[in-house]
């Protein structure tokens, strides 16, 4: 699981470790980083294209009453629950990110979070500020690298104002010199911080090298050369070109779908135009030539390019790499050793996928509480109980509309990298074998690392402490509330978590073996961080001895 991550919607509650999305988050009129252990965005099905406008308004009603969804002529979908509760949650949901931004706009997704809550055609700066201030609720906005999401928690007699912030922020905001130079000088000094740390910054490194050809390695943050070169207007026809109706959700939790319907009216939601233009997943706009820079030379506004890929329609490419960053004053040496994994499409390995990182699991070294904290997972017993010289060892789980990356991130003291990347494909090989087998070769070196396949008992905790998890976190508003709008976004439509639970249950032993044996098929990204000598000169050697392509 990745720490660079901000839990919320209830595919990430599947996911259980990398993106929220990947997401950076701006919450009132503070900038913050929240943290979570997932990346991907909604429920489990197949992305719905952009709506086209149609001529009437249309509403839909789930099988058990709960949930309305209205489309608009407009192509804009309205979507509500009414579960009662002390606090309502409303939220705006734009299809927008780094996966669909080129060279001409890389990083604006990152900017346009950034400016959220500031200046509109109805508001100035400061007097949003104090209409956030005087709700007391939860404010907030996030990019990722597929969805830009605003969203607050607020009082219900206090709908009203907040969705009027929404409104503006998302719908007319004017964006000010001086707000853009505001942002020159407090990004740099956030992209000095998410590089300072190996738990942010190896995530966003680990994309860019798995996938080269962009999208969804393109940089979450916007580097120092593009941030140099933003205006106010090159940043207003970014919201002109992604921030139209058919590619917008308005989420509530709380309310009266008609009531919820008619304030969204009142807000202008309606009267957007539609684009001329539909863009689906991860495709670039039409103006996209230049190769993308890696992201650590964005970041660093350097001018190194790499080969850029042809991809037809926009999907990500999958392609595998390895990366080494020498750091020898450092107290330990990361690794992240990654695989391709399956998209939201996938639905039936979507599942499998999140029982099997929920299976393999970890943590650090040391952690306090029972077997909520994972404790009884693979990754502790077999690996950080075992290896002393193991700082931390965890599963991470990255999830997209189109493709994912799945793998184990793992720390340790100096001079034995190699070592760890042996102990870490151990595990994977492990789950992908299915069945206990002797290993004279590993059982000889180290008595703990033999390839014994997941048992039914491991297989059950896995599931029961994945439902578990999904539906304590639904007592979140704001994790219901995301989890619908990103749901409807993505698919058109919610499936309930009764429904989620079934098909967790559904998993087998036979699926989590084939699942990894899956992600063993594929080339393997290799980052590390650190010492990284021994890593260095025997990585295909280990490699090899699994049978990793590298």
């Amino acid at each position: 699981m990745s720490a660079l991550l901000r839990r919320s919607a209830l595919f990430r509650i599947l996911q259980l470790g990398a993106v929220r999305g990947s997401g950076f988050n701006r919450v009132g009129p503070a900038i913050q980083r929240l943290k979570s252990n997932t990346t991907a965005t909604a429920a489990p099905t197949e992305r719905q294209a952009p709506l086209p406008p149609t001529t009437t308004t249309t509403t839909q009603v789930s099988a058990d009453g709960q949930t309305h969804i209205t489309t608009l002529p407009n192509g804009l979908r309205i979507v509500s629950e009414r579960n009662p509760g002390h606090f309502t949650a409303v939220g705006v949901y734009v299809d927008a990110g780094s996966r669909y931004e080129d060279s001409a706009t890389s990083g604006y997704a990152h900017l346009m979070d950034r400016l959220a809550f500031r200046s509109s055609e109805r508001f100035t700066s400061a007097e949003s500020m104090a209409m956030i201030e005087k709700l007391g609720g939860s404010i907030m906005s996030s990019s990722s690298r597929e969805c830009i999401m605003y969203q607050a928690a607020v009082f219900p007699h206090d709908v009203p104002i907040a969705l009027k912030l929404l409104a503006d922020t998302t719908l007319r905001p004017k964006i000010l010199p001086e707000e853009v130079d505001e942002l020159r000088l407090a990004v740099p000094w956030e992209l000095q911080e998410v590089e300072s740390k190996p738990e942010t910054f190896l995530p966003e490194k680990l994309h860019e090298v798995a996938f080269q050809a962009g999208t969804l390695g393109n940089p979450l943050l916007c580097p120092i050369s593009q941030l140099n070169a933003a205006t106010p207007e090159s940043l207003s026809a970014y919201h002109r070109r992604w921030y139209t109706p058919e590619r917008m959700v308005v989420a509530a939790v709380g309310l009266e779908h008609d009531d919820f319907v008619r304030m969204c009216n009142d807000n202008g939601f309606a009267d957007l135009t539609p684009s001329p233009i539909l863009v689906s997943a991860g495709q670039s706009s039409p103006s996209s030539s230049a190769p993308p820079q890696t992201w650590l030379n964005k970041i660093l506004g350097g001018t190194e390019r790499v080969p850029q890929i042809v991809v037809p329609g926009g999907q990500s490419v999958y392609t595998g790499g390895t990366w080494f960053d020498p750091k020898p004053d450092v107290d330990f040496t990361q690794v992240y050793l990654g695989f391709k994994s399956a998209g939201i499409s996938d639905e039936q390995r979507l599942y499998t996928y999140a029982t099997l990182q929920m299976l393999l699991g970890g943590g650090g070294s040391f952690s306090a509480g029972g077997p909520g904290k994972g404790m009884y997972s693979r990754l502790y017993t077999r690996v950080l109980n075992q290896h002393a010289w193991i700082e931390s060892c965890v599963a991470f789980h990255h999830c997209y509309t189109d493709s994912g990356l799945f793998g184990i991130s793992a720390s340790c003291r100096p001079r034995n990298e190699h070592a760890l990347l042996d102990v870490i494909a151990t595990e994977l090989e492990a789950v992908a074998l299915g069945k206990p087998t002797a290993s004279s070769r590993a059982s000889s070196r180290r008595p703990f690392s033999s390839l014994e396949g997941a048992s039914a008992l491991e297989v059950r905790r896995a599931k029961n402490q994945l439902k578990s998890n999904l539906l304590m976190n639904l007592e979140s508003r704001m994790v219901q509330l995301e989890d619908l709008g990103r749901q409807v976004q993505i698919s058109g439509y919610k499936i309930p978590a009764d429904t989620m639970v079934e098909r967790i249950e559904a998993v087998t032993m036979d699926d989590i073996s084939s699942a990894a044996k899956d992600l063993l098929d594929s080339p393997a990204t290799l980052l590390a961080q650190g010492h990284v000598d021994g890593i260095k000169k025997f990585h295909a050697q280990v490699a090899a001895s699994h049978k990793i392509k590298i």
